[in-house]
């Protein structure tokens, strides 16, 4: 926030402009009424909560060190409860599910157990919207805490720490909007050592009576970038269960 140099103010004039400047600021960005706002913006608890399940199909495109990949994706989500993706591309097939207890990945390094950051992701992503597990234990018993603010390409930003099975998320929501942009965790990736892992969301559509992100940008710092864009997103259709178990 750029200063304002103020030379010549009466100290009832100066006392007034703090007071009439900082204290609204500081009471609209405490935890309680982030989580509560970013929510509402995104239609709201009672709206999340309708939703029984939700699937998205598009494509992605990876950037590596050999060139682009481009591929197919499809998400499963029984909000809260079960998660599922599978991507399919010329030259591999990953699956990844959690089942509401176990995590697993089936890909080219063959069928494993995740467990860590890799299973918190896997259930953090299946709440739809991490503020779902305020005040709710129930809900994969998540910490909340807010951090400093922050800038984004320009634009103010609340930071809320999200705690989820000993992994620390940084969640980034939009303060003009209230929508979430980024959110980002450490982890240990083989060859690479801990890295910072960053996701951004953008363009949001309406469905379901909330706003769901229609693309996100996934960076692998030293690895590779992942690009999705869904470009079909279905709300409470009936789901196969059999495919959140582990083959």
């Amino acid at each position: 926030m750029t200063a304002i140099a103020i030379r010549r103010l009466s100290a009832v004039g100066a006392t007034f402009l703090v007071c009439g400047l900082l204290v609204p600021a500081a009471s609209a960005q405490t935890l309680e009424e982030i989580v509560a706002s970013s929510l509402e913006a995104s239609g709201g608890r009672a709206a999340f909560e309708a939703i029984r399940s939700v699937r998205q199909v598009g494509g992605f495109t990876m950037q590596t060190e050999f060139g682009p990949l481009d591929g197919d994706i499809e998400t499963v989500i029984i909000p809260g409860q079960k998660f599922y993706e599978e991507q399919q591309s010329d030259l591999f097939e990953q699956r990844s599910g959690w089942n509401g207890t176990l995590a697993w990945q089936l890909g080219p390094q063959g069928l494993v157990d995740l467990e860590g950051p890799q299973a918190a992701v896997l259930l953090a992503r299946s709440l739809l919207h991490p503020f779902l597990g305020f005040e709710r234990p129930e809900l994969g018993g998540a910490q909340f805490r807010k951090a400093d603010d922050a800038d984004l390409e320009g634009r103010s930003h609340h930071v809320v720490i999200v705690d989820v099975q000993d992994v620390e998320f940084s969640i980034f929501v939009d303060a003009d909007t209230m929508l979430l942009s980024r959110f980002q965790f450490n982890t240990t990736v083989p060859q690479l050592g801990t890295v910072r892992i960053t996701g951004d969301y953008s363009d949001y559509e309406d469905h379901g009576g909330v706003k769901l992100p229609t693309r996100q940008l996934l960076d692998v710092p030293g690895a590779f970038t992942v690009d999705t864009r869904y470009t079909t997103t279905e709300i409470n259709v009936e789901v196969d269960q059999s495919i959140f178990e582990k083959p």
